[in-house]
């Protein structure tokens, strides 16, 4: 049976960010450069990256966590390897460990097929925040 694919979140969407790809433990994300991604140096800003690769972990964990049970990012590292120079970028997440209540990502970033970033992530099962 094929998983279905999550709605995007509010922040993702305003970034721009698209689930490609979504299977068991696994997620593409993509996002199309445009102007305000970038810093006042010219170059994507770090926070665009770092987003992209929270979206693609949590995607992934969400095909893997408990039915019914929401999951937060605890941890993220992130190390940048060479600035992105094309138009788009995209992000490959893989579930390395499934536990009770804890997930553990790595995720790499792409642009033009090379690599530009390499992270890792931890989410953990939460429970959802009480509307007032």
């Amino acid at each position: 049976m094929a998983i279905q694919k999550p709605p995007m979140s509010p922040y993702g969407e305003f970034l721009g960010i698209r689930i490609e790809e979504y299977s068991e433990g696994r997620a593409k994300c993509s996002i199309r450069l445009q102007d305000h991604h970038y810093n006042n140096g010219g170059r994507v800003h770090g926070g665009v990256l770092t987003s992209l690769a929270d979206t693609a972990a949590g995607a992934a964990v969400r095909t893997v966590r408990p039915e019914g049970k929401l999951s937060a990012t605890t941890d993220l590292s992130i190390s940048f390897i060479r600035p992105p120079t094309g138009d788009s970028l995209v992000a490959l997440a893989e579930v390395i460990h499934a536990g009770r209540k804890l997930f553990r990502c790595e995720i790499v970033i792409y642009c033009e097929n090379k690599l530009v970033a390499k992270t890792n992530a931890t989410f953990m099962i939460v429970e959802p925040f009480k509307q007032s």
